[in-house]
Parts: structure tokens; C-alpha cells; sequence
């Protein structure tokens, strides 16, 4: 076995990250979207400038790859960052390539908007959302507005401790594992196989209502905001999908799970325990709450310290032995990429969580609105959840554009008395594929 550790924490790559080195935007989610709305037109040289300054603290976002004989590294990027301009939702650029100078993330602008993108080796949605937050801290102090740090942000006046970009996985040899509970893998619904040699557009709606109607129903009902959504989705999928004599096959989610809220750690790179979540056949006949109950109480095994850190672990193990397994870097590309496809195909669809977007209350009037996109990439689905001023936000991405799916999610949020409003459009996310690499 060779070894791909570097002794520089910022180029060392993370135990499981580094899978998304090897595949494309066709096999994984290589580049989420963030999505940001301000009060006043985009100035790109400004943010520019931002985006200059936040590199000081971020060193670790200043990196790009190299793709070598039988391995991918990081490198330095030692050309300015670059802000590209965006005509709709449909990203023409290439990640990591001479559009972006290299560097592993884009920024963008559309009129009001900003448009931020990170490649998924280096960091997850927890880490790269440190950054967007120091950017757009830079770049409202730029504009001349009166923002303050209330201490939630890492700017240029606290100081980069290499810690932020270790590898976090290592720290889960410290903590009890165990394989009890473990979802094993039965059959799920699935859509047609996506043929990825077309790289069509995607279609993506964005669902919000106020988050205070939906813990009124969770506070009265039991359930978690995350199995609540899982509810909906999947009866809504039932609804879209299923014809009325087959059997109800089970539905199941990925739950990617930030494992910092059980093994702390401040790194912004790739820490996540990739969770199951089945809608069994027999929730159908439920109510909406009881069926919430159900997936509860089902999540709560998986969700576990010691099942969650045994599953994180097991997966990080086998990506690290395939990263630095001495074989030629293009078998260990197909390799890397059959692995992707075949652990994403577990599950019907991937469901994502990232929360709350926390700026301070001074930056708040400056940032009217906040959204986020999981590309489907081989999956059929792709479900981001997010929430900003007091709103969540279900960001539905799709590959067969059916709207008949967002109708009766509609009507089955409607039906528990959460109320939404929607709008769509079609998306393509930064492509990204390490032949493409700015040299």
C-alpha cells in the first residue's frame, strides 16, 4: 500500500473526503450549492476582495488537486480567487479547472445574488458554511455596512489553528463502536437508472412555510423536523410513483449526520456518518404522526453514538484503503466510481439536513433570504433542508422534472397544516471531473 499523508495539515486529505476526488458530478454530489440573496446588486469586484481575505484564515480552502500516476493530492493555488458571472441557474463553469483558477470552490453573481459552490473533498455543508460566513462578513465590511462580529464568525481577527482542517475520523478509534441495530441492506424503490452520458439539467424546486408551523405540528405529534420531512417526501413519492396494484416497497433515505455533534471537533473538512432511513410498506397505513413516530423511533438506532461512529468509521476505512492503494490512477478512478454509485443506490434518495444559516443580527438586513442544493447526480433525488429567518427551506432536486411529485408534497404538508409556497427551476451544478484540472 502507498501512503497519500502529507506532513502539511493543510494538503493532508480526510479519511472518507477523498472519494469525491476520484469521482464526477455524475456519480456524487461533487458541488453543493449555497444560494444567497442580498438587499442590493452583487459587487463582484468587492467580493472579490472578500473572497482574497477570507483565504487568510481559510488556508485550507486555498488548495486545488493534482491528479497524479496513481493518486489525487491537493496543491497549493497560488493565482487570485475568482468571481464568475451567472446567467440563470445553469453553472457552465468546471470546478477546480482554469475557470476557476484552480481553486476547489466557485463564487458567483446573478444581480442580488450570490452564488457559492464547494467541492465536496474539501469540506462538508458544516464546514464550508464557515466560510460563506466569512466571506460575506468581508464582504459587507467592504460595502461599508455596519457589521459586527458577535463572535460566531471566524474572521481575520481570531487566529487558524490547523485543527480545523484535520482529519477527524482518526478521533473515532477513541469512542465505542458497535454494529448493533446496523440497517442491512434489503430492496428499495428506485427510479430508472440515470443515464449519465446525457448530463442533463436537473430540476429543482424550492419549498418553504414557516418552521413555526411545522414544530406546532411536531411539539403536538411527536416527531423530529427531519422525519417529519421524510413523511411527506415519501407519501408524496407513493403518491407520484406507485400505481395503485403493486405492493408498497420500502422507501429509503441516506441521512448524511454531522458526527461533530457527538465526537467534537472544529474541522471544516469532510466528517459525516452516512445513516439509513426506511419508510417501511406498513407506514402507509398510518397517520402522518404515527407514521413521524415510526421513523423516529427507527432513526433513533442509527443515530446512536456507538452505531453511528461504527458505520462512519467502517465507510472512512474503505475509501482511505482505496485512496492509498497502489494501482494505477485510473482503475482506482472506476474503482472509486463503482464504489460511489453502488453505495448511493442503498437508498432511494438522499435527504439532507444542514440546519439553521446563523449570521449575526448586524448582517441579518443585508441578507434577505438563503437556500441550498444537493445535486441528484446518480441518484434520482436529491432533498436539502435548510432554515433561515425563523423559514425552512426543502430544496427538491430532480431528474425526471415531474411536478406532479411537488403537488402532492404540496397537498401532504397541506393535509397536517404546514402551508408552502414554492418556486422552480432548472439547475445544473459546477461539473467537476479530475481530467478537467487547471494545470
Amino acid at each position: 500500500m502507498m501512503t497519500t499523508v502529507c506532513k502539511d495539515p493543510v494538503l493532508n486529505v480526510d479519511t472518507y473526503g477523498n472519494i469525491f476526488m476520484y469521482a464526477t458530478h455524475r456519480d456524487l454530489t461533487t458541488s453543493p450549492r449555497h444560494i444567497i440573496r442580498m438587499s442590493e446588486p452583487v459587487r463582484p469586484d468587492l467580493l472579490q476582495q472578500a473572497l482574497e481575505l477570507a483565504l487568510i484564515r481559510f488556508p485550507q480552502m486555498a488548495v486545488g488537486l493534482k491528479r497524479g500516476k496513481k493518486a489525487y493530492s491537493y496543491r497549493y493555488v497560488d493565482k487570485p480567487p475568482v468571481v464568475l458571472p451567472f446567467d440563470n441557474h445553469l453553472s457552465p463553469y468546471w470546478m477546480g479547472s482554469a475557470d476557476t483558477n484552480g481553486y476547489l470552490f466557485l463564487c458567483g453573481y446573478n444581480r442580488n445574488t450570490i452564488i457559492l459552490e464547494y467541492h465536496h473533498c474539501t469540506c462538508d455543508g458544516h464546514g464550508f458554511d464557515q466560510f460563506i460566513r466569512s466571506v460575506l462578513f468581508e464582504y459587507l465590511t467592504l460595502c461599508g455596512h455596519p457589521v459586527e462580529n458577535d463572535g460566531s464568525i471566524r474572521t481575520r481577527e481570531t487566529e487558524f489553528d490547523p485543527q480545523e482542517c484535520e482529519d477527524a475520523y482518526p478521533l473515532l478509534n477513541d469512542v465505542p463502536r458497535s454494529d448493533a441495530n446496523h440497517h442491512e441492506d434489503i430492496e428499495v424503490f428506485h427510479m430508472p437508472e440515470y443515464d449519465s452520458k446525457t448530463d442533463a439539467n436537473e430540476l429543482v424546486t424550492e419549498i418553504a412555510f414557516p418552521f413555526a408551523s411545522l414544530k406546532a405540528f411536531t411539539k403536538k405529534n411527536g416527531g423530529s423536523p427531519l422525519t417529519f420531512i421524510m413523511t411527506a417526501l415519501s407519501r408524496a413519492m407513493a403518491l407520484t410513483y406507485f400505481s395503485a396494484d403493486q405492493e408498497k416497497p420500502v422507501i429509503a433515505a441516506e441521512i448524511p449526520m454531522d458526527m461533530r455533534a457527538l465526537v467534537p471537533s472544529e474541522t471544516t473538512h469532510f466528517f459525516l456518518s452516512l445513516l439509513d432511513l426506511p419508510f417501511f410498506p406498513e407506514y402507509h397505513d398510518m397517520s402522518f404522526a404515527e407514521a413521524c413516530r415510526k421513523c423516529v423511533e427507527y432513526f433513533n438506532t442509527q443515530r446512536v453514538l456507538e452505531h453511528s461512529a461504527w458505520w462512519a468509521k467502517a465507510n472512512g476505512d474503505n475509501v482511505y484503503a482505496l485512496h492509498n492503494a497502489d494501482m494505477p490512477i485510473a482503475e482506482k478512478e472506476k474503482a472509486m466510481r463503482d464504489r460511489a454509485r453502488n453505495y448511493v443506490r442503498r437508498d432511494s434518495f438522499i435527504l439532507t439536513n444542514i440546519g439553521a444559516f446563523n449570521i449575526p443580527k448586524s448582517m441579518q438586513p443585508y441578507v434577505l433570504d438563503y437556500a441550498a442544493i444537493l445535486p441528484c447526480a446518480y441518484q434520482p433525488f436529491g432533498v436539502l433542508v435548510s432554515s433561515y429567518k425563523g423559514y425552512l427551506k426543502i430544496s427538491l432536486a430532480q431528474r425526471d422534472h415531474n411536478m406532479d411529485l411537488v403537488r402532492n408534497l404540496l397537498d401532504t404538508l397541506a393535509s397536517v397544516g404546514v402551508h408552502a409556497s414554492t418556486y422552480s427551476y432548472p439547475f445544473h451544478t459546477t461539473r467537476y471531473d479530475g481530467k478537467h484540472l487547471a494545470r
